[in-house]
């Protein structure tokens, strides 16, 4: 057994043992309370990662006064161009589309999102709730190229659509969209930008006006949380129990199963929390807890899910928090993921032998033949360290059918050369894909796969180092 799966599963044992042996602990019995307090906390912490990464996200995209943003919720910031190396707002991005990105308030009222038609543009806007399940994927290859207009109502809304306009269900009363449009290449992106400009999102009461005012929420109703807050436990858990009164989802056995657990340490979202009052042995508890989950969590996104020939195959279902460990470490990797109906991902840390991956060193990703897809497959570096782009003198981030100059075999395969030090041969040029001088690692994406993909019939090859 994997020495992170044993830790995982004693701590359940832990759990387990003290949830059935043991009445409520109290600040009189600090180390029961500290032992019990670590054991929630490990829960705690792992089945909220996905919620509060996502919420660290809105708030530092919609409310963070010191990021210069303009975009707030209810509307779309609109990124009309491929994200590069100066980008940090996302990790793992792609460098396949440009993006509309948005987080939906639908507590007042329903939110329109209208499509305009696509002709012949591959676009995608999965919409998910904040714990990263999806609620529905609206795209080229699901309601074609037409568009149209789709209300998504909160849980329990009994309303009256207008004619015309199609109801999409969310599963919680914040969710997220990021609208993805195909671009291919500098000379295509003027006309994608077009239409991602003819998206919009309009509130259901002010349906069919000429002019729709920006919303203004008030940012105070928004706690404060950063990337930094995400291993401070006080600001953590005192910024997960508000979350789950101002985003709950409704009849979901994960939640109430969790909300037992929580009220064992005066945590219950129904009670609200007071950090300060706890017992000094359940703060301390609690501080372990999430200095070990965010550590068990990203152990575990380096494993998270099959693994073949050294590449990690995700092929995501459209609900995975049922599976807190995974779908914790499937934020931590890539958040805004996209479920399998939209694209698959390979992620690569080591080479074929299993040894990290260096840019220091020289590879070959051969594949032969390449990814079989509907839409287009590409191979995307990242920098090991920080999760984003690499800085380099081509200004190529991924490379894949679409990549101009590319060199294929007679065969139709195509070798990809991975390395920092730039190639002197023109073959290898023309396919060489730039890492940093130290760690990376690599997404290949299949956008709109087709069934080999999903079946296993096509696997990718092993990295070969020179």
């Amino acid at each position: 057994m994997q020495p992170i799966r044993q830790f995982v599963v004693a701590t359940l044992l832990v759990l387990v043992g003290l949830g059935s042996s043991l009445m409520p602990a109290s600040a009189a019995e600090p180390a029961q309370d500290e032992n019990l307090a670590y054991a929630i906390g490990i829960q705690a912490y792992i089945d909220g990662f996905p919620m509060m990464d996502l919420y660290r996200t809105l708030w530092e995209t919609s409310f963070d006064p010191d990021r210069g943003h303009d975009r707030t919720l209810n509307e779309f910031f609109t990124f009309g161009r491929l994200v590069t190396s100066d980008d940090d707002w996302v990790i793992t991005p792609n460098n396949d589309t440009i993006y509309s990105r948005a987080f939906l308030d639908l507590r007042a009222e329903p939110v329109i999102l209208e499509i305009p038609p696509m002709g012949d543009r591959q676009f995608w806007f999965p919409v998910g709730d904040m714990h990263h399940d999806f609620d529905a994927n609206l795209s080229w290859d699901t309601i074609g190229s037409q568009g149209g207009a789709f209300a998504f109502v909160a849980p329990g809304w009994t309303g009256v659509l207008p004619e015309g306009v199609q109801r999409i269900e969310a599963s919680t009363p914040i969710i997220w969209t990021l609208g993805r449009f195909a671009v291919s290449g500098a000379d295509d992106l003027p006309a994608a930008v077009a239409l991602q400009n003819l998206s919009r999102l309009v509130p259901l009461s002010q349906w069919g006006a000429t002019d729709v005012p920006r919303p203004r929420p008030d940012p105070a109703d928004f706690p404060r949380f950063t990337r930094d807050d995400l291993t401070d436990a006080k600001a953590y858990f005192t910024t997960m129990n508000a979350l789950l009164r101002l985003m709950p989802r409704t009849a979901n056995p994960m939640d109430a199963a969790l909300a037992a657990w929580l009220h064992e340490v005066d945590m219950d979202a129904a009670t609200g929390f007071d950090w300060d009052a706890l017992s000094p042995p359940t703060r301390r508890g609690l501080e372990r807890a999430v200095t070990d989950a965010h550590r068990i969590i990203a152990a575990r996104m380096q494993r998270a899910v099959p693994i073949v020939n050294e590449w990690q195959i995700a092929r995501l279902d459209k609900r995975i928090s049922g599976d807190p460990v995974f779908a914790a470490a499937a934020a931590m990797l890539g958040l805004l993921w996209n479920p399998s109906e939209v694209s698959t991902y390979d992620v690569a840390f080591t080479d074929g032998t299993g040894a990290a991956l260096d840019g220091r060193n020289k590879y070959i990703l051969r594949f032969a033949p390449p990814p079989p897809v509907n839409a287009f497959w590409s191979v995307t570096m990242y920098s090991a360290d920080d999760q984003l782009f690499v800085a380099n003198p081509i200004d190529r981030y991924s490379l894949g059918d679409r990549t101009p100059g590319t060199v294929y075999g007679a065969d139709g395969s195509i070798e990809i050369h991975l390395q920092a030090e730039e190639p002197t041969d023109p073959t290898e040029r023309a396919n060489w894909l730039p890492a940093p001088a130290g760690p990376f690692y690599l997404v290949t994406r299949h956008y709109s796969p087709r069934a080999e993909i999903l079946t296993g019939d096509w696997l990718p090859p092993p990295i070969e180092r020179r």
